[in-house]
């Protein structure tokens, strides 16, 4: 059974509930409970975890862990050792300096691999930086492909794409483009009533 906080996991036994969720550590003030900004809960290596993971708080994760790891708030997500499955944090930031098997990541700031991705899709709000090896698609609002990059796919950037000296990569480049807002308009005179027109056209017709 998971720990509610700490600075290591327990394994889940088989009859045990495969959904684990690891809440935020607090710091008590005296007046208020405030979360700390060096907060981060870890997995310790030697630990292998087979279900999926809710995280509400930053997350190293040093073991193996088989299933996904997701995260409605701003938590960010490092995986030194290895996970299958997928990634998604709302607003956090995802770095894979292990390796990701058969997962796509999704994050609301930005992506670093300096490991290796070997998945279906990363997409970011922010940076995609890659400086290890990638098998699969990478969008974001930057993609940056550093000296030690390799692998192959495709790329789709919104803003800008810088691919370094010394990159062994085969991929297929595309830019995309932003979500486009519909702006309502107020009409810049309002319909004047048919009623108007019938008593405007009654007395044409009597003048005559």
């Amino acid at each position: 059974m998971f720990k509610s906080w700490g600075t290591d996991v327990e394994s889940m036994n088989d009859e045990e509930q495969k959904v684990a969720e690891i809440k935020e550590p607090s710091v008590v003030t005296g007046k208020d409970e405030r979360r700390k900004s060096d907060s981060v809960n870890k997995i310790l290596r030697g630990s292998k975890l087979s279900g999926n993971i809710n995280v509400t708080c930053d997350l190293e994760l040093s073991g193996d862990v088989e299933g996904n790891i997701t995260s409605e708030q701003d938590s960010s997500i490092v995986i030194k050792g290895t996970c299958k499955g997928n990634i998604e944090t709302k607003g956090g930031s995802v770095i894979i300096d292990g390796r990701l098997r058969e997962g796509n990541i999704i994050a609301g700031r930005d992506v670093t691999i300096s490991g290796k991705f070997d998945g279906g899709e990363i997409r970011a709000k922010g940076r995609v930086y890659i400086n290890g090896e990638f098998n699969g698609k990478l969008e974001g609002n930057e993609v940056e492909l550093g000296a030690k990059a390799q692998g192959k796919g495709e790329i789709s950037y919104m803003e800008h794409i810088s691919i370094a000296k010394g990159a062994k990569i085969e991929v297929q480049i595309s830019r995309g483009q932003k979500e486009l807002k519909l702006v309502k308009n107020e009409p810049a005179h309002k319909a004047v009533s048919t009623k108007v027109h019938e008593k405007m056209d009654k007395a044409v017709k009597e003048a005559k």
